[in-house]
């Protein structure tokens, strides 16, 4: 789940072309400071801002709140609102609360629903490219869920464009590609992952998987391991000794006797 920073759900201008904060402003600063720490207490807040005629900040932090709570199937319809209410207002902060949305979507396993915040989000200018980068790796995830392969495949395409640094972009493109079988494409896009992000168990479980697929079973043991020594309580580290279990399984007794020598 790729939760955007606070300050891109803030401020849309630079702060010297900012004129002097609302009440609401203020307010709406201080929901989503709160929501970060106390979620719960910012959902509470946010919900009674919204009675008092809150508007679409309030809708917009009650959003970010839920979401950061994992309470990701509520938090959807609030962010859509709070972007409409935003859009129809010329707030350009709009398109935050669209990527937002679509976001949450994708965690609440509404994979349509984001493909159409997402696209609402894009479609304006006020993200720069990194955002934009974000966002259209959230829009593959949700494109690839809907079985919409070659257009997921698109937008990773266009986020590593946009954003070379984005590792995320580099790491699903990965694992595409490994699922459609274009194992070089796989290969050089976990390399670049691996260098965007050295310490992630995600990447090292990915290299392991595109390793097996490719028949190389010493690399898939290796990276497998390291998976669990960077990261040892992580789901990813949980799948990687399930994996390596597998692979000891059906391991012939030469294979088995090189790994126990190690």
């Amino acid at each position: 789940m790729l939760l955007f920073p606070l300050f891109l759900l803030q401020a849309a201008t630079p702060a010297a072309a900012q004129p002097l904060p609302t009440l609401d402003e203020v307010q709406f600063s201080e929901c989503l400071t709160l929501a970060s720490k106390d979620p719960a207490s910012a959902i509470s807040s946010a919900s009674l801002w919204a009675q008092q005629k809150g508007g679409y900040l309030a809708r917009a932090c009650h959003g970010f709140a839920l979401a950061t709570d994992f309470k990701f199937d509520l938090a959807v319809p609030m962010l859509t609102e709070a972007a409409t209410l935003a859009q129809a207002k010329g707030d350009p902060r709009a398109a935050r609360f669209w990527a937002q949305a679509g976001n949450a979507a994708i965690a609440a396993g509404q994979a349509d629903v984001a493909v159409d915040a997402l696209d609402k989000a894009l479609a304006s200018k006020a993200l720069d490219n990194v955002e934009r980068a974000d966002s259209e790796v959230d829009r593959a995830r949700a494109l690839v869920a809907l079985g919409k392969n070659a257009d997921g495949e698109a937008a990773l395409a266009t986020a590593r464009q946009l954003a070379p640094e984005n590792g995320a972009a580099w790491l699903l493109s990965a694992t595409l590609a490994r699922r459609l079988n274009k194992l070089p494409d796989a290969l050089a896009f976990i390399q670049t992952a691996a260098a965007l992000l050295p310490s992630d168990p995600a990447v090292a479980l990915e290299a392991g998987n595109i390793a097996i697929t490719a028949g190389d079973d010493n690399t898939a043991r290796k990276q497998w391991e390291q998976v669990i020594k960077i990261g040892p309580n992580s789901r990813q580290a949980v799948t990687a000794t399930a994996q390596l279990a597998a692979l000891a399984a059906t391991a012939t007794p030469a294979a088995k006797d090189e790994a126990q020598s190690r």
